[in-house]
């Protein structure tokens, strides 16, 4: 079969904006081209349309939705439902490759029954409990749609689990990827180049994301521990409870970067002598764990359902309660104290890393368009 597949992936969310699925589709469209496929990203953008890159087609603008504690922003307009038709039914692609279908009117409109029936239509499911749409919309309303996929990929078990009790059916795990290529980075941070134990933390300052957590654990830790530093890449704005007790105790050692490029974000994870997430819930997968593991930085997770499915407790890295200071800051005092553990622990990362590499993962994505479209054509 020729790999000069014509494949449309589609996203619902904003493009001018990071997020863990645009990345991922950026990631995946890469791929595909590198393997002789014409890809092309269909996706909400409101930034300015000349500065789009070639390779995405723009689709109106978005709203800010507040979703399972975080922004989405996403189009809901029926102009752009209707619009997405009318385009896919005018330019051919062997395959409609969806990104969380329900997450909007571009992937909403692209599985519509009515859309050319000789496309194979895909979709992946990366959300778990973050979304409530699955609870409100009526499952005749989901089934109309969704009995129009011909495969569907989730990208954990956690992820299948989610939407497996709203729309039972067959899903192939595919985990997120990562790109393990080795690229020289100029060193931007070298003023934490000293003997303090950089502790890293990265993401958006929501309150699911646990930073309120680990700034506790922290300056507890900080009391005892006079060689530690705390580094918080991430945009938005702190929660009242983090301000407060920022303003209420000695904050020493924390530098707060604001949000990173790809590249500082690697050098940063270099640099860093662990790196913590204690997100409290909502998350599918943990890619930002993968971007730990590349570097062999340790780290410290909490102990839910979607990093589960990435970190075994004492082998890539140590798994905390959710919510819970004292789990944490017991973990973190591990490490600060066994440079050996730190050590043993990015080493067994890396090497467990390797199976999520991209060039990897994306060729299970081919491979699942070719199995699809043989199905098709028996």
């Amino acid at each position: 079969m020729s790999d000069s597949l014509r494949v449309a992936i589609l996203s619902p969310y904003d493009f001018n904006y990071h997020g863990g699925v645009n990345s991922h589709v950026i990631n995946l469209h890469h791929q595909l081209v590198d393997k002789g496929l014409h890809s092309k990203i269909i996706a909400p953008f409101s930034g300015d349309i000349p500065s789009a890159p070639d390779w995405l087609i723009p689709f109106g603008k978005s709203i800010p939705l507040k979703i399972g504690g975080s922004i989405a922003r996403v189009s809901l307009s029926l102009k752009t439902y209707f619009q997405i038709q009318k385009f896919l039914s005018e330019h051919f692609f062997d395959i409609i490759h969806v990104h969380e279908p329900f997450g909007g009117a571009i992937t909403l409109g692209a599985i519509h029954p009515k859309i050319q029936k000789d496309s194979v239509r895909v979709a992946t499911f990366h959300s778990f409990e973050g979304s409530s749409m699955y609870r409100f919309l009526p499952d005749k309303f989901l089934r109309f749609f969704f009995n129009n996929l011909d495969g569907k990929i989730a990208v954990s078990d956690s992820a299948k689990n989610y939407i497996n009790k709203f729309l039972e059916s067959d899903y192939k795990i595919i985990p997120n990827g990562i790109d393990l290529t080795e690229e020289i980075i100029e060193d931007q941070f070298h003023l934490i180049d000293d003997k303090k134990i950089n502790i890293l933390f990265v993401g958006r300052f929501e309150k699911r994301k646990g930073l309120f957590f680990l700034i506790q654990a922290y300056l507890n830790l900080k009391q005892k521990y006079g060689n530690i530093r705390l580094l918080i890449a991430g945009g938005g704005e702190l929660d009242r409870e983090s301000q407060k007790i920022l303003s209420s105790r000695n904050p020493v050692d924390i530098i707060f970067l604001g949000e990173v490029t790809e590249l500082q974000k690697k050098n940063l994870f270099d640099k860093a002598h662990i790196f913590c997430a204690p997100s409290t819930g909502q998350e599918s997968f943990g890619i930002v764990l993968l971007e730990s593991m590349r570097s062999e930085t340790c780290l410290v997770a909490s102990n839910i359902e979607g990093y589960k499915n990435v970190v075994q407790h004492m082998n890539q890295g140590l798994l905390s309660d959710p919510k819970n200071v004292s789990s944490l800051q017991k973990n973190l005092e591990m490490l600060i104290n066994n440079e050996k553990l730190r050590k043993q622990l990015g080493a067994n990362g890396l090497k467990s890393v390797q199976k999520y590499d991209w060039n990897l993962v994306s060729r299970d994505v081919l491979s699942f368009y070719r199995e699809l479209i043989l199905e098709r054509r028996i």
